[in-house]
């Protein structure tokens, strides 16, 4: 809406679409199950309320909602004549064109919803740079977008027909599934990545976590998949000078690898590899390492920051349709049990083993034996692939006898 009260923007609402909705839920209850709407949703405050009352009763198993009821249960809240009492939950129950109709009005109060969501985010933004806070502005104004998104994709139930296609288009599409460049690792990982996959490739400090990441990002741009490595402990000429070990120099600096050595903060990460996306159409984001990322909420314990940054780059890699690999610290349980790495090794949060599709923890044994053993497969099995580990030139290999000798 364009109107204006006292000079000032009125946020965008439609008020008569909020008492339809409200009004079809009392007529209709089961409609609630047809809409997802969130009580904050509504623009009035004492639709918010009304609204709220009506879901919870419903979620407690409460049916026949109507007006004597939820009258009830506002008075209850000490919330009955701060909504207008009965005389408007009766004008609400008039201004029902057809209940049949809810999604409708409810697609419309949504719509509404976002816009002031946009307004707000945007405003935000907006007093934060005239302040001077503009260092994270960039890539929280893309979260905050991101979550608005988020919410307006609806929860629609889906055919299995559907779902079947989904799965031979993506069989059809060989082009989907990138090899790491590793054979025996792809076997055990059903023939490579997957866009919207979260990788994790854990191990201990010189387990070859850093390599292994960087090496897959070289493989994919080697084939002509742009690939970025953001690294948040190592700067750009000791990243070069890894590459420069394996590869001629005139070759490196053709590839199309880039890299990111000055971003910490796990907003301002997940911004810069949506920029490398829309920029240079990345195919790969490589995040070395997950826990040398630092959350948005300083105050917050570490276990939970470390989950928000996991639940982030999940996040970013379904949206933006790539795998995204992270290396991951183990803590040193295993090194003092002198046993092989699993899954409960994973520094500071479980959230990180839930957010994964797939874990890799890294073993290195003598003479160059290395183990990648797969310990999660969101859809495919566990297993432990024997590697060997070149450190001469910062690089697996199938696991082959090796001399010593280039």
């Amino acid at each position: 809406m364009s109107d204006t009260l006292d000079g000032r923007n009125v946020p965008p609402h439609n008020i008569e679409a909020e008492k339809s909705v409200l009004g079809s839920v009392l007529f209709l209850n089961e409609a609630l199950d047809d809409i997802d709407l969130k009580p904050e949703e509504l623009y009035l405050e004492s639709h918010e309320t009304i609204f709220g009352a009506i879901r919870s009763m419903w979620a407690s198993g409460t049916r026949g909602i109507d007006v004597v009821n939820l009258a009830n249960k506002l008075v209850g809240l000490g919330k009955f004549e701060e909504i207008g009492g009965a005389a408007y939950l009766a004008e609400i129950m008039e201004a029902v064109p057809h209940a049949a109709h809810v999604k409708y009005y409810a697609s419309i109060v949504r719509e509404k919803a976002q816009q002031r969501g946009i307004i707000n985010a945007c405003r935000e933004a907006m007093q934060k740079a005239y302040s001077g806070e503009s260092g994270d502005v960039v890539a929280e104004l893309e979260s905050s977008l991101l979550a608005l998104r988020e919410a307006s994709c609806g929860g629609d139930i889906i055919t299995m027909n559907t779902a079947v296609d989904a799965l031979e288009q993506i069989e059809a599409n060989p082009a989907s599934i990138h090899p790491t460049g590793l054979s025996d690792i792809d076997r055990q990982i059903r023939g490579g990545l997957r866009g919207g996959q979260l990788i994790i490739v854990a191990g201990r400090p010189g387990s070859g976590k850093s390599v292994a990441g960087g090496q897959i990002a070289k493989t994919f741009s080697e084939r002509g998949e742009p690939a970025l490595i953001v690294s948040l402990e190592m700067d750009r000429a000791e990243m070069a000078e890894r590459f420069d070990k394996s590869v001629d120099r005139r070759t490196l600096r053709g590839l199309p690898l880039y890299l990111v050595d000055s971003a910490f903060e796990a907003g301002r990460i997940a911004g810069l590899i949506r920029l490398a996306k829309r920029k240079h159409q990345i195919q790969l984001a490589v995040v070395d390492y997950l826990q040398l990322a630092e959350s948005s909420d300083r105050k917050a314990s570490r276990e939970r920051q470390v989950a928000e940054i996991s639940r982030t780059l999940k996040r970013l890699a379904a949206e933006l349709k790539i795998p995204i690999i992270a290396a991951c610290q183990l803590n040193r349980s295993n090194e003092k049990e002198q046993r092989l790495p699993r899954l409960s090794d994973l520094r500071e949060s479980g959230a990180i083993e839930q957010d994964a599709d797939i874990v890799i923890l890294l073993h290195q044994g003598e003479d160059g034996e290395a183990k990648a053993i797969v310990a999660k497969q969101r859809n495919g099995s566990t297993g432990v692939v024997p590697l060997t580990f070149r450190g001469d030139v910062f690089r697996f290999e199938n696991h082959t006898p090796y001399s010593g000798n280039l």
